[in-house]
């Protein structure tokens, strides 16, 4: 896997929740691929599967031709139990190879989403820019690396945008499941940050150094001046703080219909 240069400039879009989320708990959100809208994370290509398959039957055919030749001669005394041991390992190994799906590799680790360029993206934005209020944080691979604090098992990569049906395999790519996507999302020019999750299938928040890691901070192009102002005073630290409670509404919480009749005789008893 070709390492990408330090000096790459890379943007995460975001909504405003998040961005509050990223400086209140000063961390990134590495989520679980499982978790993505994407069917297909994960997914090996069919070219690539089939490819697999092909591979493993020029293993599995020599041993299905020695089980013939045995089956149709005199088994020597203990050798049987050795063939049937042999036999069942085989089919032991096929069985947990049609189980092991792309979700229970996948699920093994944490997915952190760019985009690379030093321009701002039309596509992005509109991804991204709910009601106006997207911001983008710029930063660059050897930032986000340093920030991170150059943590152990720490892959950073592009996405490659394959054609799941046709494309031959990438055989120098590590960590292959990752970091592959169909065409139809190549606007995204996607760089990953990957790390091990600590339990498998559950994102997890990764605490960083924001001073190292942003360059600057974009705010949408249709943003309203207010909102500007306040992720500027955000971003000073000049928000008072307001220690009080906050409530999430019930307006729309399940209503309470059931009937409540008491049907107990013993509360009409005389004492």
């Amino acid at each position: 896997m070709n390492s990408l240069p330090d000096c790459l400039v890379i943007r995460k879009y975001m909504g405003l929740a998040k961005f509050v989320s990223v400086l209140t708990t000063r961390s990134l959100y590495f989520a679980c691929p499982t978790q993505f809208s994407d069917p297909y994370e994960g997914v090996l290509p069919k070219s690539h599967i089939d490819a697999g398959a092909r591979s493993f039957q020029t293993l599995i055919d020599p041993c299905l031709l020695l089980t013939k030749q045995v089956a149709s001669q005199p088994i020597p005394a203990g050798a049987e139990e050795l063939c049937r041991r042999s036999l069942q390992a085989l089919d032991d190994a096929l069985d947990r190879m049609r189980k092991t799906t792309h979700k229970q590799v996948v699920s093994k680790f944490g997915v952190c989403c760019w985009h690379e360029g030093e321009h701002e993206s039309d596509a992005m934005w509109k991804l991204y820019s709910a009601s106006g209020q997207g911001i983008a944080v710029e930063s660059t691979i050897g930032q986000l690396r340093t920030s991170l604090g150059n943590r152990e098992g720490l892959q950073i990569d592009r996405v490659r945008y394959m054609d799941f049906e046709r494309d031959p395999i990438e055989k120098a790519h590590r960590h292959y499941k990752i970091f592959i996507k169909r065409k139809s999302f190549e606007h995204e020019k996607e760089v990953r940050a990957t790390v091990l999750l600590p339990e498998e299938g559950k994102g997890t928040p990764i605490g960083c150094d924001l001073d190292v890691l942003i360059t600057c901070v974009h705010v949408s192009p249709l943003i309203e001046p207010f909102v500007k102002f306040a992720i500027a005073d955000l971003c000073a630290g000049k928000i008072h703080c307001l220690n009080k409670p906050v409530l999430q509404s019930s307006l729309y919480c399940a209503a309470d219909d059931e009937i409540n009749i008491n049907t107990d005789w013993r509360r009409f008893n005389r004492t």
